[in-house]
C-alpha cells in the first residue's frame, strides 16, 4: 500500500526539472539584513509615500517577501521582491491576468527597476474547521483554471499566443519529457474547455495561502508560479494533500468528484474519464512517478 503524500511538494515526486544548482547569476542576498536593505530601498525609489516598518515574511534563492506595517487609517501591505526577471514579469502577468476574474490577492503596483510587487495584506488565514472547505478550495482552484474564460476582450487579444489552439500546435516546452502525452494533455483541455483557454496552473497550494478578507471572502495567495504551458492538472494531484494539511482526509475520488464539480460551474465539460485519461497523459508527459489513486 502507498503511503499518501504529505505535503504537495510531496505529491508532485519525479516532476521535470530543467534549471540546475546556481543557475540564477544574481539570487536574492542569504543575509536578513541585507533583504530589508534592500526592501527598504525598492519603496523609497520605487513606491513613493509608502513608509512603515518592514519585516522579513520568507526569503528564497529566487524571491523575497516582507510586510510593511503602516498604522491606522493606513493599511499594511506585502511587498514581494524578484531576483530572476523572468519570474517577476510572469508573475505580474499572472496578476494583471487574474485580477477582475479570480479570487487572488489584489496587485496594487509593480515597479520594473526594482522587480517588486506590491500586494494586499491578508494576515487572517481561512477557517478550515469547515466541512465546506473541501468544496470551498476546489471553487478556488477552479477559478484561477478558468479565468482566460472570463477576460475582456483586449487581453483575450494578448493571450492569443498561449490559447489551446496555440499551444496545441506549438512544439512542446523544454520542460516536457512526453512530447506526444502533451499534446494528448491539451487536446483533452481542448475538449474540456474549447480552443480559447489559456491554461493556467501551479497555484503552489498550501493551506496556509488561504486568506480571509474583513468581508469574509476567501481567496488564494502566491500566484507567482502560475504558467500557461502548465496547465491546472497539477493543483488537482496536488489537491489531496492540501486537504489533508488542513485537517481534512479527502479521498482521490472525492478530491476529482470536487474538482469536476468546480470546474462545471465555471464552464468545463470534464467528465471522470476524459479527467482521468487526462491526468495518466500528463503523468507521462511531466515525468510525475504517482497520481495518488486520482485516475483509478
Amino acid at each position: 500500500m502507498t503511503t499518501a503524500p504529505a505535503t504537495a511538494a510531496q505529491a508532485l515526486t519525479g516532476l521535470a526539472r530543467i534549471r540546475p544548482p546556481g543557475w540564477l547569476a544574481d539570487p536574492m542576498p542569504a543575509d536578513p539584513d541585507a533583504l530589508l536593505v534592500r526592501a527598504r530601498q525598492a519603496l523609497a525609489d520605487d513606491h513613493p509615500g509608502v513608509d512603515g516598518r518592514v519585516s522579513l515574511v520568507s526569503a528564497r534563492y529566487t524571491a523575497a517577501v516582507f510586510t510593511v506595517h503602516r498604522p491606522p487609517p493606513q493599511q499594511s501591505l506585502v511587498l514581494k521582491l524578484h531576483a530572476d526577471p523572468a519570474a517577476y514579469a510572469a508573475e505580474t502577468l499572472a496578476y494583471t491576468l487574474l485580477a477582475d476574474t479570480a479570487p487572488v490577492a489584489r496587485l496594487h503596483a509593480e515597479a520594473d527597476q526594482s522587480r517588486s510587487l506590491r500586494l494586499e495584506y491578508l494576515p487572517e488565514p481561512a477557517d478550515w474547521t469547515g466541512t465546506h472547505m473541501p468544496a470551498v478550495l476546489a471553487e478556488r482552484v477552479a477559478a484561477v483554471h478558468t479565468a482566460s474564460l472570463r477576460l475582456p476582450g483586449e487581453a483575450i487579444e494578448a493571450l492569443a499566443a498561449f490559447t489551446l489552439t496555440a499551444l496545441h500546435t506549438a512544439p512542446a516546452p523544454p520542460w516536457i519529457t512526453d512530447p506526444c502525452a502533451y499534446g494528448d494533455v491539451l487536446a483533452a483541455h481542448l475538449d474540456a474547455y474549447g480552443p480559447d483557454l489559456v491554461p493556467l496552473g501551479h497555484l503552489d497550494l498550501k493551506p496556509e495561502h488561504l486568506r480571509r478578507r474583513p468581508d469574509g471572502h476567501v481567496v488564494l495567495l502566491d500566484v507567482e508560479s502560475v504558467r500557461p504551458d502548465v496547465t491546472g492538472l497539477i493543483d488537482l494531484i496536488t489537491l489531496p494533500a492540501v486537504l489533508r494539511q488542513a485537517g481534512h482526509e479527502t479521498g482521490p475520488d472525492r478530491a476529482l468528484n470536487l474538482y469536476l464539480e468546480a470546474t462545471a460551474a465555471h464552464g468545463a465539460r470534464w467528465t471522470a474519464r476524459s479527467l482521468k485519461a487526462a491526468l495518466r497523459a500528463y503523468a507521462a508527459a511531466t515525468g510525475l512517478e504517482s497520481l495518488h489513486g486520482l485516475d483509478r
